[in-house]
């Protein structure tokens, strides 16, 4: 590095190539805002723990397995349905099997065959197989785990491996699917990831060599693995809580009564069935919103962390910071971590906004004049989610960098940015694409799994249905959008319970909760696998884009990066020679074509 080179940055617009690391010359940033996200957490595990103490069981298994109303709820069913056999309603059906009360002209709610009755959601499905969330879970953790292991040894072969197993796993489940037509779905599936793996083979052994070289970073700092581990605990711990909660939600209810009036004998007869109050669904939207940014900050935190690691082995191989110390420092950074996760949550949010509603607008007579309108909208939403995502992001490395406050590490990423990452997107999307599609091949298995463990377990029989195309539909869509697919699924969960319950109180037809209930509770789980898998598979990605910015601070400070890997793997990007052309000043283009000219060799490492 040559300081007084004319040609070198101005120092107020980049960073010196180190990393601050040292916890006594750091001190606390955006402290406000770490405390505004303490106080949210603080209200998540209070609002919480406060449904957990409200919730009680509606039912409870008789001697002979049978559902019959709980002893918490007795009293109040007895007054609501004045006696065994006098009242209409789930809560008044069950009653009558408590005492054991036969009446062969009422109607016996039962999901066709299944195990339901009729009036329960998916989150009673977790509450009555507690093996089935915790097992699958499990799964997920474990595979999660041992997928990034292997990638830090065999990252190429494993690339290669990844594709084999999401074909394998399709094929495996249409062979032991027992309807033909759900066999077909399988191995068309299977058969379109063949075709996939075809069509992007030179991008996925680019992709390899990216995630090769960041697994250098990995193998010199064992310790990076370690920290991805240690958030990961963080989130499976927050994600556990939240499935608590939400599924406690549904048992914090009271006994309703209403009246059912039989036109035929024209009397009326009170009708009882369960309901939550009011404060459960404010509730239920508190815990999403701020599950919601526990998420991204966790994200933030594992970025912080790997950072620090990568960026100071990078800079000083020989003066780098521990496990320890790298976790201690994301006290100091806590406000900011906090402050860039807020303002990625936020352009999520406004993202997932304009996308939801467009199942309407392609249904609207207006079609014509919508449609293009909300393409526009879409791509807005996807371009302000890129740039937010990518600026806070670079910002909060370089904050790890230098310990400045976010808007100082903003505006200094901003430029660095500006100067050098013209055409670093196409690398970022290469890998990540690869990562993110082996993690939602993933998913899609084992929310596929856990449909198949719902169903026999309550004996649904839902695959036998024609309608299982749209619940395959519905998974694949709310696992590729994992945050706004739990929030749909809630959702519909929901005003399904309370249609379910209108068709109780009609007679007219039967309950079909039977058929929903598994491939909703398998889009769920889903969702939560994704949310997993994204984790840890952007452990790679961290350090690519730790690397990236550290280059770009060496070309700052004008470091000898003519033997550098990474310098010799950007050469192979995809249409880097047009991307260097046009970032080069008219200066640099004379200089350079003046060198052609004498024949003397040009090797060019980053579009300046």
């Amino acid at each position: 590095m040559n300081p007084e080179d004319p040609s070198s940055v101005d120092q107020n617009d980049t960073v010196p190539p180190k990393v601050n690391y040292q916890s006594q010359n750091r001190v606390l940033t955006d402290k406000w805002w770490g405390a505004a996200y303490i106080l949210s957490y603080i209200g998540f595990l209070a609002t919480g723990f406060v449904l957990v103490s409200k919730a009680r069981p509606r039912y409870s298994l008789d001697g002979d397995g049978n559902r019959v109303i709980s002893d918490h709820f007795l009293e109040d069913a007895e007054q609501c349905c004045g006696g065994a056999g006098s009242g209409m309603g789930p809560v008044c059906y069950h009653l009558d099997d408590y005492y054991g009360f036969d009446n062969g002209e009422r109607r016996r709610l039962q999901a066709g065959n299944s195990k339901f009755d009729g009036d329960e959601g998916i989150f009673d499905a977790f509450l009555e197989g507690p093996e089935i969330i915790i097992g699958i879970l499990a799964l997920t953790f474990g595979i999660a785990i041992s997928w990034v292991v292997l990638l830090r040894f065999f990252a190429r072969p494993i690339v290669i491996i990844t594709e084999a197993c999401k074909v394998g796993i399709f094929i495996a489940l249409g062979i032991y699917s027992e309807d033909q037509s759900t066999m077909i779905i399988f191995f068309i599936i299977a058969g379109l990831n063949v075709v996939y793996v075809w069509w992007a083979w030179n991008k996925l052994m680019f992709a390899g060599k990216i995630i090769t070289h960041s697994t250098i970073a990995m193998k010199e700092n064992s310790s990076i693995l370690m920290g991805a581990i240690f958030v990961k605990v963080l989130f499976a711990a927050n994600a556990a809580l939240f499935v608590l909660f939400f599924a406690e939600s549904f048992n914090v209810v009271e006994v309703i009564t209403d009246s059912y009036y039989d036109y035929e004998n024209g009397n009326s007869t009170p009708y009882c069935y369960f309901a939550s109050p009011k404060y459960v669904g404010r509730i239920n939207i508190y815990l999403s919103l701020s599950y919601l940014w526990t998420i991204v900050m966790l994200h933030h935190m594992r970025l912080s962390i790997i950072s620090n690691i990568v960026g100071s082995w990078h800079f000083h191989p020989e003066d780098k910071p521990g496990l320890f110390t790298a976790i201690r420092n994301v006290g100091k950074s806590f406000g900011t971590i906090c402050v860039t996760s807020l303002i990625s949550t936020i352009a999520e949010k406004i993202n997932r906004m304009l996308l939801e509603k467009s199942i309407w607008v392609y249904c609207s007579p207006f079609v014509v004049i919508a449609a293009p309108i909300h393409l526009l909208m879409c791509c807005f939403g996807s371009a302000l989610k890129t740039f937010v995502s990518m600026l806070t992001k670079f910002c909060l490395i370089l904050h790890v960098f230098t310990g400045e406050a976010t808007m100082d590490s903003a505006k200094k990423a901003f430029k660095i940015l500006s100067r050098h990452f013209k055409g670093g997107f196409i690398t970022e999307i290469t890998s990540r694409g690869v990562l993110g599609l082996a993690s939602y091949a993933f998913s899609v298995g084992i929310a596929m799994v856990t449909w198949v463990w719902i169903d026999d377990k309550f004996n649904c029989n839902s695959f036998a249905e024609s309608i299982w195309i749209l619940y395959i539909l519905v998974i694949l869509f709310n696992v590729y959008f994992p945050v706004l697919g739990l929030y749909i699924m809630v959702i519909a969960n929901r005003y399904l319970q309370i249609w379910e319950r209108e068709v109780m109180e009609s007679g007219v037809g039967g309950n079909m909760n039977h058929l929903w209930i598994p491939p909703l509770a398998a889009a769920f789980v889903g969702c939560l696998a994704m949310m997993m898998f994204t984790l840890l598979s952007n452990i790679f990605m961290d350090i690519i884009d730790t690397l990236f910015l550290c280059f770009a601070i060496d070309k700052d400070n004008n470091v000898d990066l003519l033997n550098d890997e990474f310098s010799e793997l950007i050469k192979e990007m995809p249409q880097y020679a047009e991307t260097i052309l046009s970032a080069e000043t008219d200066d640099d283009q004379a200089m350079r074509s003046e060198e052609t000219k004498a024949s003397t060799p040009v090797a060019v490492a980053v579009p300046y």
